[in-house]
């Protein structure tokens, strides 16, 4: 548990023509449903779902005790050192916690969340994180939104965003305090900047997916390998400029928390086994047998995407469509995805989930596109086949 002062521990609509034609009408500017309104009623939306089960600290599900509990020890104590805000010892929370150089109890999970979750925790007290959560989830959605835009006319990217959040398991992610909505954010952003030719912000935000995630690693060569393709080596050249800051300050907090640049948090978890503490690290965990992964990933009831994102199934269609339409455009968005799911077949906790693969939800803010497409072809389809008559006033002769 978490032990904090007492004080903060409980503490423009268009005229859309109803059937098929709203997934393909561009219509005007001013009609067209924007990012923002996508991020607000989102936030509106999960807002109230999480206003009506809020109970002090029962959002902090899963890992979120240790990132609010980074949070509360670099507010109150100026430090990382948990041992003053966790109870009990290591058989309790060594899996959970990185041993330091000095014996310290650092946080095991990136400290980006806990890091912007500060002006929240000072203004808003534990409340503040979960607010913090669901502005990240808000912002998300409006990226997406963008993202989906890119390749789709905007009526097909709202409704693909909608289905992604209600038809997967983001929308459990909402009453949390999650990393991995953070993750899925800066990879959207990053995408964004890519595609707009944006290559040094690109580069930052590359940095900083990682840094929040470092499982997206896995995003790194297929990023490059556009960016190059579209900024040649003066754009790949400021893509990987952008790059170095987030990873010299990766490097930098390394050394200062565990004495070398190149040891990770993830490289000094402690298991207890008799009695008897050893070091741990989470390179050992990538042996899964790839096959009983990947069928655990698409098949299992309580995490598998069949059965925790079956809104997924529409990106398939749209992939068919995307790689035929912008076909450099859809092989990095969903080589990356896939790259990604081939990663966590190896990985033997894949499923450490309250419910679906929340390490997948960069992947499934990537699939906004192909999910946009094939909405937009879905209602082209049903347009053709049930065409909409429009009543046309009759010409009075002379």
């Amino acid at each position: 548990m978490i032990r904090a002062p007492d004080a903060i521990a409980g503490s423009a609509t268009g005229r859309w023509s109803l059937g098929p034609r709203i997934l393909s009408a561009a219509g005007r500017p001013g009609e067209r449903p924007g990012a923002a309104l996508v991020a607000v009623a989102a936030f509106l939306a999960f807002g109230a779902v999480a206003l009506g089960r809020y109970q002090p600290l029962t959002y902090l599900v899963g890992d979120g005790p240790y990132y609010a509990g980074a949070a509360v020890s670099l507010l109150y104590d100026g430090d990382l050192d948990l041992r003053n805000q966790l109870r009990g010892g290591l058989p309790v929370h060594g899996p959970q916690i990185a041993i330091g150089a000095r014996g310290e109890w650092y946080p095991k999970h990136p400290i980006l969340l806990a890091v912007l979750g500060l002006p929240f925790l000072a203004l808003f007290g534990m409340p503040g994180l979960l607010l913090l959560n669901l502005l990240v989830l808000a912002a998300l959605a409006g990226g997406m939104v963008r993202l989906g835009r890119r390749f789709a006319p905007a009526p097909a990217a709202a409704l693909a965003v909608a289905a992604l959040l209600l038809g997967t398991f983001v929308r459990e992610y909402a009453y949390n305090l999650s990393p991995d909505l953070l993750a899925g954010l800066l990879a959207t952003m990053m995408a964004l900047a890519l595609l707009e030719g944006r290559m040094a912000a690109a580069g930052l935000l590359l940095g900083a997916m990682v840094m929040a995630k470092p499982l997206l690693v896995t995003f790194v060569p297929a990023a490059l390998a556009y960016g190059l393709a579209r900024g040649r080596l003066r754009g790949g050249a400021r893509l990987a400029l952008g790059g170095l800051v987030p990873v010299a300050a990766s490097l930098l907090l390394n050394c200062a928390l565990f004495a070398s640049p190149f040891v990770t948090a993830y490289d000094r978890n402690i298991t207890v086994v008799g009695g008897t503490a050893s070091i741990t690290s989470h390179r050992s965990l990538f042996d899964n047998d790839l096959m009983a992964g990947a069928a655990g990933q698409i098949l299992d009831a309580r995490h598998g995407l069949l059965a925790t994102a079956p809104a997924l199934l529409l990106a398939v269609p749209g992939a068919l469509v995307l790689l035929r339409r912008r076909p450099a455009e859809a092989v990095w968005l969903l080589g990356s995805a896939a790259t990604l799911f081939v990663t966590l077949c190896a990985y033997r906790d894949w499923n450490q989930s309250h419910y679906g693969n929340r390490f997948l939800m960069a992947a499934v803010a990537f699939a906004a596109p192909a999910v946009a497409v094939a909405l937009e072809t879905l209602g082209h389809a049903a347009r053709a086949r049930f065409p909409v008559r429009r009543a046309t006033r009759a010409t009075a002769g002379p």
